[in-house]
């Protein structure tokens, strides 16, 4: 039989396998692995060879230990072993990171668009030593509120796509800093909490990318971070049963729930949490009265945020819901319907439509539910709802940099037009009653002109900064605090003046919005950058290791031996937090009154002027636009006047959805006296 070329091959190696080979012999082997043992062990590289050894044992035995001396923490849902991690510094001690720890079921198929579940527990030992995935998000820029994003994220989206690629609708995970080093002054061994709810506009961001170490390290704080539901999947709202919305802010509540169920296994306080962020997030999710009836915090820091900001709350949400659904194929009349079809649609087919929202609000934020917010936050502020907690809060000294940063030719200034374009377009946005515009436009062009130095570019440009910054930013956190402090509930008011110049902001800019983070999670002590060696040596606060400490101090406490008093809306006391803070009062005094009592009093002219047109006329120009202004109660008849401690922001709100006076069976109408 003749063989073929595969018999060949098959034959030879057969044959290759049937010879005896020296490699396989235990007598070789033995011979080789004595020749190499002998080379390492020659007179030469012994020495070498012996710290070699040496450094891998010791190294093995130090891996050991750590992983030994991590202890597994028992939660009520399963136990946990976290990560000890050292800390670039001779200041800041290990400290014992769990990461991505479930605080609720995963939000998926009849979940979404749902309120969150407590997490289901586990079999033995969870190791939490990685983050989880972040809550879906767009990363395509032209859909980020980049305006109102910290300076900080928006110029550095490469390195934030390092956190965010990793998504999944199954993102309700906390991470948790705790510090090992004891603290002689902490009362039973118990720590303070700090849970940091991070910004964006809610509609990007991760608590992952915040580290909370060198803050837990050497504020001997326990620090928590969260991921919740985000954009369509955390906001959508119809307006009715169908979908309330809020299942961010509940996505919150949540987690402090399971923070206070929890933290006591990991040396926390439960009755000493506070809560703190940048941005309007944690203002209005401290708004909700649910908050208080569960104990789920006693403390509130609120930097560069205010429930009052025009993008706070969204007051239209039916609307931005039926575009999303015209835009996936969803269109359908009835709210439940639609609701179900988007639940079939795929998470990144919805994060990834572009909603428009009108200017200077949001298409996906916090709404009126009569639940979670059962009225408007301003509404909620003056019945005492934010009454009941010690409060910190603050603005940074140029907000507003990145509403001026797009204005053409802003690196040598802001020419006459361009300022005046943004004016009309600032008031045109967030104004109705066409007849009270032009008022309007002439009292801000005098307001913010300097007219000491009215031809200067560069002028001209500060205090376009400052206008947004003033509006958007500094008003409403201003009447936020007089608000809370004309009770008597414990209030501090600060602005962070210090700009570190970076790739972030334009050199022209000041402290611009969110500048203050890096710095309050500990920063400057883990860079060797010269200036924050020099912030470090110039801010030597005395530490959060002094008897009696609280993250909030409720006694003066010290700061480069200031005395920083509690904020009343009479003296109106600040800190003044740059290289020399100083306790300063009246913050940017004649400019905030402008807003809070003047533009509310032209706004009440023009609104009665606007009544009595309305029988001679009509249907005005307003009533054409998608954005007119709409009263809280339209048929309450005009406004009241003004009540102490003075009318806030009269901002345009985006018209609600009729949907709310049927839907929302619980929620409460408040007409003027």
């Amino acid at each position: 039989m003749r063989k073929t070329k595969r018999d060949e091959r098959e034959s030879k190696r057969e044959s290759r396998s049937a010879e005896p080979r020296a490699t396989d012999s235990p007598t070789h082997s033995s011979a080789r692995r004595g020749d190499i043992t002998a080379k390492l062990l020659n007179e030469d590289t012994l020495p070498l060879t012996l710290l070699l050894f040496y450094h891998i044992f010791f190294l093995q035995v130090l891996l050991s230990k750590a992983q030994q001396s991590v202890p597994v923490i028992s939660t009520a849902q399963g136990r946990v072993r976290g990560i000890l991690t050292p800390l670039p510094s001779d200041l800041l001690g290990p400290v014992v990171q769990y990461l991505g720890v479930p605080y609720a079921r995963p939000p998926i198929g009849e979940r979404r668009f749902q309120p969150p579940e407590p997490a289901l527990p586990w079999p033995g030992i969870r190791n939490a030593t990685q983050f989880a995935p972040v809550c879906p998000q767009s990363l395509d820029e032209r859909n980020m509120l980049t305006d109102m994003m910290p300076s900080w994220l928006t110029a550095n989206l490469n390195i934030a796509d390092t956190y965010l690629t990793q998504q999944s609708e199954d993102c309700l995970y906390l991470n948790i800093y705790v510090p090992t080093e004891e603290d002689i002054h902490e009362e039973g061994g118990q720590r303070p909490v700090m849970v940091y709810v991070h910004g964006a506009s809610y509609t990007d961001g991760t608590g992952n990318m915040m580290d909370g170490s060198v803050l837990a390290s050497y504020g001997n704080v326990i620090v928590i971070t969260l991921n919740y539901r985000l954009g369509v999947l955390g906001f959508l709202s119809t307006g009715d049963q169908a979908a309330k919305g809020n299942y961010g802010l509940l996505d919150q509540i949540q987690a402090l729930r399971w923070v206070k169920e929890n933290i006591g296994a990991f040396g926390g306080d439960p009755n000493r949490v506070t809560v703190f962020g940048s941005g309007a997030e944690p203002a209005v999710s401290a708004c909700s009265p649910v908050h208080y009836s569960e104990d789920l915090f006693q403390r509130a820091i609120i930097q560069s945020g205010s429930a009052l900001a025009s993008w706070a709350v969204n007051y239209q949400p039916y609307k931005y819901t039926r575009q999303l659904g015209e835009k996936v194929g969803c269109v359908v009349d009835d709210s439940s319907a639609l609701v179900e079809c988007l639940r079939g649609r795929s998470y990144r087919e919805l994060v990834e439509q572009n909603i428009i929202p009108a200017k200077y609000h949001t298409a996906f934020a916090p709404v009126i539910d009569g639940d979670v917010i059962p009225d408007d936050p301003q509404i909620l502020m003056e019945q005492g709802e934010f009454l009941n907690y010690d409060v910190m809060l603050g603005v940074n000294q140029g907000e507003g940099v990145k509403f001026v940063e797009g204005i053409v030719d802003s690196e040598d200034g802001v020419s006459a037009e361009d300022f005046d374009f943004s004016v009309s377009d600032f008031v045109d946005s967030l104004y109705g009653y066409p007849e009270g515009r032009d008022t309007l436009r002439e009292s801000i062009r005098f307001m913010y002109t300097d007219w000491a130095d009215r031809d200067n570019a560069e002028t001209r440009r500060k205090t376009l900064v400052a206008l947004f910054t003033d509006h958007q930013w500094v008003a409403p956190a201003v009447a936020t605090a007089d608000l809370h402090a004309q009770y008597g509930s414990p209030t501090y008011f600060y602005s962070f003046y210090h700009h570190c110049q970076s790739d972030a902001t334009p050199p022209w800019a000041d402290s611009a919005h969110g500048d203050e983070v890096p710095y309050v999670f500990g920063v400057p002590m883990c860079r060797g950058h010269d200036l924050l060696d020099q912030l470090r040596q110039d801010w030597r606060p005395e530490p959060a290791r002094s008897p009696g400490h609280q993250v909030i101090h409720t006694k003066p406490n010290r700061f480069e031996e200031v005395a920083w008093s509690k904020y009343t809306p009479k003296e109106q006391l600040y800190l003044h937090i740059g290289l020399k803070p100083r306790v300063r009062d009246h913050y940017r005094a004649t400019k905030i009154s402008f807003w809070l009592q003047l533009v509310p009093h032209l706004h009440h002219v023009n609104e009665l002027l606007q009544s009595v047109s309305s029988f001679t006329h009509s249907p005005s120009i307003q009533d054409e636009t998608p954005y007119s202004y709409t009263r809280r109660c339209p048929k309450c008849g005009p406004p009241a006047a003004p009540s102490t401690p003075g009318p806030l922001l009269p901002v345009r709100r985006s018209p609600r959805s009729q949907r709310w006076d049927r839907g929302a069976g619980r929620r409460r109408t408040h007409c003027p006296a």
